[in-house]
């Protein structure tokens, strides 16, 4: 019973703020983990991407780090560090060509004492385990800017409750693509393998994970979001209902009998959807709110 959250305008908005708001509404559908996706064109660069890790014990693990990105083929732009009970929660500005990107993943997390949690242009995902208070509090969400992102608080069913299969979740070699998901896959193991044998590396054991890379993989294939949306309802089977986001898009489908909950609102400026009504009210928006049809998908694009 997770609940999740997402929200696109037009122009730059206090993204982080709303999301907080919605994700407090939500915080009785599960206190597991938090976590956000924030997309802020202003920090884009076509050169650069974003990496955010998790690095444990943070002194003189740094250094383990930079190497591992140096011996990918990256190069490290700028370097914010963040220490939150002693582990490191660090934000690499580093260039790098997308075909590397893997590599780098794959290098940081194979130092054993790091490891990515996002990476992307203008996508930056944070997330811990703890309630949205507390998350809010040590991230300091409400203060972050964007055009759109999505949130979510994690009630575990499945996969371990830890900082990595939290939500939201992203495809590593496909920047700037967030999931965040409530249900369960239930032919997940079929359909992994499915991916892998493409060559998608999964990170977690979390069937949430399977979501990004199958949309991913329909995206690399030419389809558009609302295409892959609508393949993924023929596809995925199980009770689910999950928001997607890309640099210029967001996205929220059903299954097919619709067991999980998606609310939309919707005007001119601001395409909302969350998990309940309850959420969509404390943006203090107005507009059409309506609960998305079994098997219906809709885009919105910024």
């Amino acid at each position: 019973m997770c609940g999740i959250s997402g929200v696109l305008f037009r122009r730059e908005a206090p993204v982080g703020e709303l999301l907080i708001s919605m994700m407090k509404a939500l915080q009785h559908r599960g206190v597991d983990s938090a976590g956000v996706a924030i997309y802020n064109k202003a920090l884009a660069n076509t050169e650069e991407y974003i990496l955010h890790t998790f690095t444990r014990d943070v002194m003189d693990n740094t250094s383990s780090v930079s190497e591992a990105i140096a011996k990918a083929g990256g190069s490290i732009r700028n370097l914010q560090l963040k220490s939150i009970n002693g582990n490191g929660f660090d934000r690499y500005f580093l260039k790098a060509e997308r075909d590397n990107l893997k590599e780098v993943v794959r290098r940081v997390n194979a130092t054993g004492v790091s490891k990515v949690l996002s990476v992307g242009h203008c996508m930056e995902i944070i997330k811990d385990v703890c309630s949205v208070e507390e998350f809010n509090e040590r991230f300091k969400v409400s203060d972050m800017e964007g055009t759109h992102g999505l949130g979510h608080v994690r009630f575990s069913t499945e996969s371990q409750v830890d900082l990595f299969h939290a939500h939201p979740f992203q495809a590593f070699d496909y920047p700037d693509i967030a999931v965040v998901h409530n249900g369960q896959i239930t032919n997940y193991y079929k359909m992994k393998e499915k991916m892998e044998r493409k060559g998608h590396l999964f990170d977690t054991e979390n069937d949430s994970e399977l979501i990004v890379h199958y949309i991913a993989d329909k995206l690399e294939q030419g389809l558009n979001l609302q295409e892959a949306l609508q393949e993924s309802v023929r596809d995925l089977d199980g009770p689910f209902s999950y928001i997607i986001s890309t640099s210029e898009t967001i996205g929220v489908t059903r299954d097919k009998l619709g067991l999980r909950p998606a609310i939309v609102l919707e005007n001119e400026e601001l395409f909302a959807v969350a998990s309940e009504e309850s959420a969509l009210r404390t943006l203090g928006s107005s507009g059409v709110i309506y609960n998305l049809k079994p098997g219906e998908a809709v885009t919105w694009q910024k």
